[in-house]
């Protein structure tokens, strides 16, 4: 009795993991004005190809339903919000959505990559301006710092720089020149050895992928890095230094790097990708870019387009044993000793229906066990009621830090305990 092959359960901790993150990327997403929404599970199969081509259908779950239509399941949530935010003509611009929700894809299943994920996700439509991929990169950097990957980046690279050198100083137009690209978007994966032998039998010349590959080392600090891009007289720099210049009145923590060229049938200009720098193996934990033409496809060529979207396993991978996730803050656990069951859970009553998160111990331990088990759920007090102090209105309250120990009234309690644990 297993789960299916790149399919996983979510443990009791792993899911706290998950609703911490997912309440940390809903409370940021409303500070930077998101709008919240869940796309359709399922689309069209002709719907989910508009975005990546006929070759889609290799890495989704796709199949035909009792009516004979071709269906397939969310292999991101871009998609669904383009179609969705195409649909509303009436909606004023600029639309800003943001959504957390799971997605199915049909990959290799490996370190850090699963069939079945959740993601999370905004987008904005409607502005072709350089503020609203400003904010995408501010976004993203400021919820990795309030997960508490501190010590990240998000490197940013331009499709359209890319192709401007290799047009002007390679000599390769069209086909060829996003071919060549594509080399760039191997250098992390692939030898320069490898990367050669491929190239060269696709017809390009061992000086050109040289020359490729050398100019795709280019990366740094971005001051650094639109200087060298300065040296080669390439006019695309000009959309990253304006890019960089308001990038630098806020807080992101970036770099430029010429070899982001991700998504390249798909990102149209800006693209940028965050990094953990501690824990390097784990890839990408966000992406991100411009692309204009999606909406243009679904009918909306004035809506064009931006937006990121992290998976949230390989963000708790990030974080793991580093943060101790718990929903809702630290529990009460509401020990007893003298067979007072019933008063037990009166009192666990009262501190639920004061929106106080509170465990009472189901298997009638001694009291010595029941502190145990507060201990094991890392409960931040512990209200033990006693024949004593019960017969007298109140309890004993333990600090499980401190160790100190106090008797409150049962009137006063959800008011006493709120002070302590917040709700």
């Amino acid at each position: 009795m297993r789960a299916l092959r790149g399919i996983r359960d979510y443990s009791p901790d792993d899911y706290s993991r998950l609703e911490g993150l997912r309440s940390i990327f809903l409370e940021l997403a409303k500070v930077y004005g998101f709008r919240m929404m869940e796309p359709a599970p399922m689309e069209t199969l002709e719907t989910l190809e508009e975005k990546s081509g006929p070759a889609i259908r290799d890495e989704i779950y796709y199949f035909k339903d009792k009516g004979g239509r071709d269906l397939g399941l969310r292999f991101d949530l871009t998609v669904g919000m383009t179609r969705y935010a195409c649909a509303d003509r009436a909606a004023p611009l600029p639309i800003k959505l943001g959504a957390f929700a799971g997605v199915w894809r049909y990959d290799e299943p490996q370190h850090a990559r699963y069939r079945w994920f959740y993601q999370w996700d905004v987008e904005t439509y409607g502005s072709r301006n350089p503020e609203s991929d400003c904010e995408m990169i501010e976004f993203t950097s400021h919820l990795l710092q309030k997960a508490g990957v501190r010590n990240h980046i998000v490197k940013i690279g331009d499709r359209r720089l890319v192709q401007e050198f290799i047009e002007k100083k390679l000599g390769y137009r069209g086909e060829k020149a996003v071919e060549l690209m594509r080399a760039l978007d191997k250098v992390d994966k692939k030898s320069r050895k490898q990367l050669v032998e491929e190239y060269s039998k696709k017809g390009f010349s061992t000086d050109a992928l040289l020359r490729m590959l050398d100019f795709g080392e280019t990366e740094g600090s971005p001051d650094v890095m639109l200087a060298k891009l300065n040296e080669e007289s390439l006019k695309s720099a000009e959309h990253l230094a304006e890019l960089r210049d308001q990038l630098q009145a806020g807080r992101a923590k970036i770099g430029l790097s010429v070899k982001i060229v991700r998504g390249i049938d798909y990102y149209t200009s800006t693209v940028y990708e965050a990094f953990d720098l501690d824990r390097p193996g784990l890839g990408a934990l966000a992406g991100g870019g411009r692309y204009d033409l999606l909406p243009s496809i679904f009918g909306r060529p004035d809506l064009v387009a931006t937006g990121v979207a992290g998976g949230a396993e390989r963000l708790m991978m990030s974080l793991e044993g580093t943060v101790p996730w718990t929903l809702g803050g630290r529990p009460v656990y509401v020990a007893y000793t003298g067979g007072m069951t019933k008063e037990a859970m009166a009192v666990a009553s009262t501190l639920r229906h004061g929106d106080i998160g509170a465990i009472v111990d189901l298997q009638r331990r001694s009291l010595s066990k029941q502190l145990e088990d507060a201990a094991r759920v890392r409960a931040k007090l512990v209200v033990i009621v006693g024949p004593r102090e019960h017969a007298e209105g109140e309890v004993v309250v333990r600090d499980m830090d401190t160790r100190q120990e106090r008797r409150v009234s049962m009137g006063k309690l959800v008011d006493e305990l709120s002070k302590d644990v917040g709700r």
